[in-house]
């Protein structure tokens, strides 16, 4: 969210092809249609991410949806009880929003909004 000032909501929805950690001279993402360059930490991040991601998808039965989040809750019904919607719930945002900001305290030492990193437009 830092490094391309975009929202949960646009973020959520990225697939593994939207990223090109390969790309020289800077690596990109792909939102919206828009190629944006990454830094060093976001591409350290999302290498790692990726990482994780890949012990997600053995870990799954069947094939590999192609989202870089994947949800990990029961996508059929379960004694009776209907699964979630698929997407953000807007606590689920608020559960990204406070894992920032406890990231960025004990990266910096005071607590920041997302955004307050990104120059100012």
């Amino acid at each position: 969210m830092a490094a391309l000032g975009h929202t949960v909501p646009q973020l959520h929805q990225l697939n593994v092809t939207d990223i090109d950690l390969e790309r020289r001279p800077v690596p990109v993402v792909t939102v919206a249609d828009f190629d944006q360059p990454l830094d060093k930490h976001t591409v350290e991040i999302l290498r790692r991410r990726l990482d994780v991601r890949a012990g997600i998808t053995q870990a799954l039965e069947g094939s590999d949806p192609g989202c870089l989040w994947i949800p990990t809750k029961p996508g059929r019904e379960r004694t009776g009880v209907q699964p979630p919607k698929p997407g953000l719930t807007r606590a689920a945002v608020r559960t990204l929003h406070a894992a920032h900001r406890s990231l960025v305290l004990q990266v910096i030492g005071v607590p920041l909004r997302p955004y307050a990193l990104l120059p100012r437009r």
